[in-house]
């Protein structure tokens, strides 16, 4: 899990290079390509099919995931906001899987998860205290990218785990990659030599994480993998500080750890529902 998120880190700040070449959309296309080489690699090695039998339970996921991965991508792209905290912003999607599991899946939401969503809501408010006014529309859709990942992570429970995680790993990426590519189009560049290492680095390190977080879901329990996700805010940080003139400041470092903590409670919390937790997909 911690190579999956230095590999988030370097899809992330590929993303944030990208962009000042190419479209955003033009990126995520590229991270779609390898994503779905991945999942038909892996599904050749393993035998498994790569055609989903929940046909309507994979179109819902693939759908929320495809606008998940346009909040994503259009924060990582944007110049108004730091792609670390971009990064952070992604990763309250833990919270809204919670909040959403009562309602949508019959799981009982208790006063701990209220503590880590006024935690989060907190950071949230600390990472944007220095640059609000021209950063809340890509926050905001940060933020709604996140809670559509979340209604993914939902539809991904209902689908069972009798389904092929082949199968809806390129069911997403190949919608997701139709998708960028449409969106692309209006502002389609093609690539210089720099532009192509950055979509590379983006491809090669969203489907590296693909592959490693598979890994490590089948090797250890869901609650202390998932707690590691939050590395991948640090990974970024740590990443984007020799490369961007943007450097953190203490509000901004206060409010990701506070997300970071939030992320943490609700992945344990969930560890107590084992049968209930939702397979990995990306």
């Amino acid at each position: 899990m911690v190579l999956a998120q230095l590999c988030f880190a370097v899809m992330n700040v590929s993303t944030r290079l990208g962009a000042a070449r190419l479209p955003w959309p033009e990126i995520a296309a590229a991270r779609f390509l390898i994503g779905a080489l991945v999942a038909i690699g892996l599904g050749i090695v393993r035998g498994s099919s790569l055609r989903p039998t929940d046909r309507t339970g994979a179109r819902w996921r693939s759908g929320y995931g495809t606008i998940a991965a346009i909040g994503s991508f259009f924060a990582l792209g944007s110049s108004r906001i730091g792609v670390a905290d971009a990064a952070t912003l992604t990763a309250t999607a833990p919270i809204f899987v919670a909040l959403l599991s009562g309602p949508l899946l019959g799981e009982p939401v208790g006063p701990r998860l209220w503590v880590a969503l006024g935690l989060t809501f907190a950071g949230i408010v600390a990472l944007l205290q220095p640059a609000f006014a021209i950063a809340w529309p890509v926050v905001l859709v940060a933020t709604l990218g996140a809670l559509s990942y979340a209604m993914a992570m939902i539809w991904l429970r209902r689908i069972g785990p009798g389904e092929s995680h082949e199968a809806v790993v390129l069911h997403f990426s190949l919608t997701g990659l139709v998708t960028m590519l449409l969106l692309s189009l209006p502002a389609w560049r093609w690539p210089d030599g720099h532009g192509m290492l950055y979509l590379l680095g983006a491809g090669l390190g969203g489907g590296g994480a693909q592959l490693a977080m598979t890994r490590a879901y089948a090797l250890q329990r869901a609650a202390p993998v998932t707690a590691l996700a939050s590395l991948g805010i640090v990974f970024t940080y740590l990443l984007a500080l020799p490369l961007f003139p943007e450097h953190p400041t203490g509000w901004q470092v206060a409010g990701s750890l506070l997300v970071i903590l939030a992320t943490a409670e609700i992945s344990f919390r969930h560890d107590r529902h084992p049968a209930r937790a939702a397979r990995p997909g990306v």
